[in-house]
């Protein structure tokens, strides 16, 4: 029996992007909550697949950071009648991609015998869980 993941790869199969590494490091900008929005927060984050920067909003300073992906989920969606994000921009990443780009592999290891763990770390409320 051949199993096929949900992002349409047979299982066993290497990840594309990320066949031979042992620690895979991914992070996921969500969006504003109602009290930083009430707050007039400011987003300092802006990023690509792979390449995060954070721009100190009170200086004119930048760093940079690299990770095997970065997943944009701050803005580029609305929100359907069932309360789900939906895509309207293509760099937003919304459970299904990431599902597909994360999760998948590790079912994959997983169902290959291979022990596998997934951490999740920020702050309290900021969609860990979610994700």
């Amino acid at each position: 029996m051949q199993m096929i993941s949900r992002s349409g790869r047979k299982t066993g199969q290497a990840h594309p992007k990320m066949s031979g590494e042992a620690v895979t490091v991914a992070i996921r900008v969500r969006p504003f909550k109602e009290d930083e929005i009430a707050e007039k927060q400011v987003c300092c984050v802006t990023m690509t697949d792979t390449m995060v920067k954070i721009t100190d909003p009170n200086e004119d300073r930048e760093k940079k950071y690299t990770f095997d992906y970065a997943m944009w989920s701050f803005d580029g969606f609305k929100e359907d009648d069932r309360g789900v994000f939906v895509p309207v921009k293509p760099n937003y990443c919304d459970q299904q991609k990431a599902w597909d780009l994360l999760g998948t592999r590790i079912l994959e290891k997983a169902w290959g015998g291979l022990h596998t763990t997934l951490f999740a770390y920020g702050q309290t409320g900021s969609g860990k869980s979610y994700t």
